[in-house]
C-alpha cells in the first residue's frame, strides 16, 4: 500500500471536475480564495484506521475531507445551488467506473473502495460573514489493504 499514490489518486480524481477553477491539496482559507478563483477544491488527509487481521493483510481505512468553495455574486440566487451542483459532481466522480462489473469506486484499481461517508457539512451565505460565498465540506473514507 502506498497511501501517498492514494490519496493523490483522489485528488487527480476530484480536480477533473467541470467548472473547478483553483484545485489544491494544500488547504487554504476560505477568505484567501478570491472570488475569480472559485469554484475551488481542495482535498486534504485526515485520520488512517489500521487493523490487523490474523493470516491476511491488515485491513487500512484513510479518511480525507473534500472542501468546496464557491462564490454567487447574484443575489437573486442562494449560494447552495451551486454547491448542491459541486457536491454532486463529487459524488458522481466517486461513484463506479463499471458498476455492471464492480459496485465499487477502486481509484484506478488501486484501493477496494473509495465512497463519501458522514455529514456533509454546508455553510451559505452568512451575511457579513460569508456574504456571497459557499463553503461544503464532504468526508470521504478509503478502504485498502496493506
Amino acid at each position: 500500500m502506498n497511501s501517498e499514490a492514494i490519496y493523490q489518486a483522489l485528488f487527480n480524481r476530484l480536480s477533473g471536475i467541470n467548472g473547478i477553477k483553483t484545485t489544491s491539496r494544500r488547504l487554504r482559507h476560505f477568505n484567501n480564495v478570491a472570488p475569480g478563483e472559485r469554484p475551488a477544491l481542495f482535498v486534504t488527509q485526515g485520520k488512517q484506521t489500521e487493523v490487523p487481521i490474523k493470516g491476511l493483510d491488515a485491513k487500512v481505512e484513510l479518511e480525507a475531507e473534500v472542501y468546496v468553495y464557491i462564490h454567487e455574486s447574484d443575489p437573486s440566487i442562494p449560494p447552495s445551488v451551486q454547491l448542491n451542483q459541486m457536491i454532486d459532481q463529487v459524488r458522481a466522480k466517486l461513484a463506479p467506473d463499471h458498476p455492471d462489473i464492480c459496485e465499487y469506486q477502486t481509484l484506478g484499481g488501486m484501493v477496494e473502495h473509495c465512497w463519501i461517508e458522514g455529514t456533509i457539512e454546508v455553510f451559505e451565505a452568512v451575511e457579513n460573514m460569508l456574504d456571497d460565498q459557499g463553503i461544503a465540506i464532504i468526508p470521504i473514507r478509503i478502504l485498502t489493504t496493506t
